[in-house]
């Protein structure tokens, strides 16, 4: 199919997980406007619908499987045009042939390494001569994608992925089968991309990555990697998640609190406060290992914030093991924890294991640690009320009219009143107050 003829062809996508997803959806945007494809905002306006999906929880595959089987329906009813609805990402690349064959099945199926070949896939669809759908999936060791820079994204933090997959096998993680073996992007082209974007208008970055601190190229690891990123000139800010405790070393941190530019925030998943959990979900550190970095972090970090990840209900989890994640909790005062329910992930080795934590005991401990780290938050947003901080203006708020949201370094949102001001202007402030996880303040 020419160029021409793809330029008629609208196509919306429609992102499911993490940012390493939002990353991919855009990249995806890229290869087919450089294919002639036009991009639509709004599904009822597109050609083609591609379905960018995530795979780490059960509930997210469910969610794509109602949304295609909605889609189906509203084509059969003439409420959508499409004629083309497809699946990509780490749910096309694990039920690849779930997703192409039944009464419900997508048009196209397309894995994590695999984008590059939409345009050839969406052509033979389109000419009639795929007499099946299309299925493109499998692991390609140099495969890296990268997304066309936008001047101004939503929050006004352009992402960047640094590699793709994981070496770490953590038993209930189905991210290896998802996103392969750890592959690094090179810094070469990092840097290059983080040029573009600068060129095009941002200011700041997020390193994306499964596991975002293992980074390693020849002679170079993620601290020489997070210097050379800091010296490009035109870069104010530099973010990054998610990482793993294992390879949170001293010598990373100092690099972190030595660099003006990157920001003092770190998102560092303990999963579990309990030793013996922890050794079975093969997290490889212990709780001591744990608060120890913590406290290095705010010691060679200034004005360091913490977010994490925990899993309760994991197989064998006692209450005693969840008491000391609700320990854990308190003694790291986290600005944002985000918890989950355990569920097994089919072909994961947690899967192998009895599933013996009663549904019921998973939802009251996901609503006590919920609950914990709400008055740790309340408590923590309190004590900053008064103080002066700096913030970069991200955009308008949706509410209140007229005023401006913005950022602190160290990743807590700002609102605005009264205050005209430029996306990516660092503005100094004063906090006058929160609800729920947001500040209000004025200029300082």
């Amino acid at each position: 199919m020419s160029s021409s003829e793809a330029a008629s062809r609208r196509v919306y996508i429609e992102t499911y997980g993490c940012q390493m997803n939002t990353y991919d959806s855009s990249a995806i945007g890229g290869i087919l406007t450089r294919s002639g494809y036009a991009l639509a905002s709004d599904p009822a306006a597109a050609d083609i619908i591609l379905l960018n999906t995530c795979s780490v929880r059960e509930l997210a595959e469910h969610k794509v499987f109602s949304r295609i089987g909605e889609l189906r329906s509203l084509r059969r009813r003439g409420q959508i045009r499409a004629d083309i609805i497809g699946v990509c990402g780490c749910m096309a690349e694990r039920l690849s042939g779930a997703l192409a064959t039944g009464e419900g099945h997508a048009d196209l199926v397309a894995g994590v390494d695999q984008y590059a070949q939409l345009p050839r896939m969406l052509a033979r669809l389109l000419s009639g001569a795929a007499r099946t759908p299309p299925l493109a999936t499998g692991h390609l060791a140099e495969m890296h994608y990268v997304a066309p820079p936008a001047a101004y994204p939503a929050n006004n933090s352009h992402l960047v992925t640094i590699h793709k997959g994981c070496d770490y096998r953590c038993t209930y993680c189905i991210v290896p089968a998802t996103r392969g073996p750890q592959r690094e992007k090179a810094p070469s082209a990092i840097l290059d991309e983080i040029r573009g974007i600068v060129a095009a208008g941002g200011d700041e970055v997020t390193l994306l990555g499964q596991n975002v601190t293992a980074y390693r190229a020849p002679g170079l690891d993620f601290a020489g990697l997070l210097r050379q990123v800091a010296g490009i000139d035109g870069l104010a800010r530099i973010r990054f998640l998610t990482g793993h405790p294992c390879d949170m070393d001293e010598r990373l941190i100092g690099t972190i609190g030595s660099l003006d530019k990157v920001c003092p925030w770190l998102h560092l998943p303990a999963q579990s406060g309990s030793d013996r959990i922890l050794r079975r979900m093969k997290r490889f550190y212990t709780r001591d290992q744990y608060l120890s970095l913590i406290e290095t972090a705010r010691r060679l970090v200034r004005d360091a914030t913490f977010s994490g990840d925990f899993i309760v209900g994991f197989p064998g989890e006692t209450d005693d093991d969840f008491r000391l994640t609700l320990e854990l909790v308190r003694e790291v005062r986290y600005d944002q924890t985000f918890n989950f329910k355990y569920s097994a992930r089919p072909g994961t080795p947690a899967a192998r294991l009895d599933d013996d934590v009663d549904i019921a005991v998973k939802k009251e401990r996901l609503a006590e640690v919920m609950r914990l780290q709400d008055e740790i938050w309340q408590e923590l947003a309190a004590q900053e009320i008064g103080h002066c901080r700096r913030a970069a203006v991200e955009g308008r708020a949706r509410r209140p009219e007229g005023a401006l949201k913005a950022r602190t370094p160290n990743n807590r949102k700002v609102l605005l009143k009264d205050c005209n001001a430029a996306v990516g202007d660092v503005l100094d402030i004063r906090i006058t107050g929160c609800e729920a996880t947001t500040f209000f303040a004025e200029l300082a």
